[in-house]
């Protein structure tokens, strides 16, 4: 919940400074103006939101993010110019939901009303946001497939039809966590660490979130507690090693889990206490590509929605009029181009 109210006060602070965005206008869509301004904000409020996933922004990033923002903003305008001519209103029960979900966020109202005041909003504002977005995702909605879950079938067609692609070997790769052992420490102590590992699995574990994502927690949590000095910078991450080349205790430890499950802590070398998740399994077998797979499928399936949405939007275009009027805040692919 904590990423989900962080990009949507990203999202609602960059929408407030829109309301009083100045300079000229870089683009018009059906006679409503989109300043260099309102550009240059959604673009510097999406790079924020990279930065706060720990994401660096090169000079060639920020173009591309400039792009972005230029079609998000013209998408806004051709969606809202659509749902004024279909004369559609927002549920106010969906609405009051919405926010009373969002409200939640916050320790009190009075947090909540700061938070606003800090984009120079209302408490109208933030309802007519809210009131877009939903009219918004409503009417996509109708017209665009949203992104389904891959189903079994269609996991195991894939695997049938790429399983020739892959490499068959003992490899494989993972998340190691280790805590040093101290000289002369005792068995308790080191019984602690062993305990201290596991709740960390049980948290990662309770989590109810996909594999990829599963995986992505604990390389994070690996950065943040692992005492490896390598850990800070790859989290952890061991990529495709025969097992047995780190040892007995190491290999007796991975060598069954299935891709996904991570092992009991166990001491290694006699210097250090590791917990290790499987991430990649080459046995050729479907169970251990199948994470991939699904991670594949949504991809395909992300982007047949964008195309989708983009034919859409292109569609709208031909109904209300986009001007670019500067080139530099004219993308490659322009809605409407």
């Amino acid at each position: 919940m904590k990423i989900i109210s962080l990009v949507f006060l990203f999202a609602f602070s960059a929408y407030a400074q829109l309301l009083s965005g100045g300079n000229f206008d870089v683009i018009r869509v059906n006679n409503v103006g989109i300043s260099q301004g309102k550009v240059d904000s959604v673009a510097n409020t999406l790079k924020q939101l990279a930065q706060a996933q720990g994401q660096s922004v090169s000079a060639d990033g920020m173009i591309q993010l400039r792009w972005i923002a230029v079609n998000q903003l013209v998408g806004q305008e051709l969606v809202k110019a659509e749902i004024t001519k279909q004369g559609l209103k927002a549920d106010a029960k969906k609405v009051d939901s919405l926010i009373a979900v969002f409200k939640k966020q916050f320790p009190n109202e009075a947090a909540f009303k700061q938070e606003l005041k800090k984009t120079g909003s209302t408490d109208a504002d933030f309802r007519k946001y809210i009131e877009t977005q939903l009219l918004a995702d409503q009417l996509l909605e109708k017209k665009i497939q949203g992104s389904k879950e891959p189903t079994a079938k269609e996991k195991k067609d894939y695997w049938e039809k790429h399983k020739n692609e892959a490499i068959v070997s003992d490899t494989i790769g993972g998340i190691k966590i280790v805590l040093n052992i101290a000289k002369g420490e005792n068995a308790q102590a080191i019984q602690d660490k062993k305990d201290l590992l596991k709740g960390y699995a049980a948290q990662a574990r309770m989590a109810k979130v996909s594999l990829m994502a599963l995986m992505e927690q604990f390389a994070m949590m690996a950065a943040r507690i692992s005492e490896d000095p390598n850990a800070k910078k790859d989290g952890g991450i061991m990529k495709k090693f025969l097992p047995k080349t780190q040892g007995n205790e190491f290999a007796n430890a991975a060598k069954n889990l299935k891709v996904g499950q991570i092992s009991e802590p166990f001491v290694q070398d006699g210097n250090k206490v590791v917990m290790f998740m499987l991430t990649e399994k080459n046995d050729g077998k479907f169970e251990s590509y199948e994470h991939e797979i699904d991670y594949i499928l949504r991809l395909e399936a992300e982007r047949s929605r964008q195309i989708a949405t983009k034919n859409y939007l292109d569609q709208l275009a031909k109904s209300y009029k986009v001007q670019y009027l500067n080139k530099d805040y004219t993308p490659p692919e322009a809605i409407g181009q």
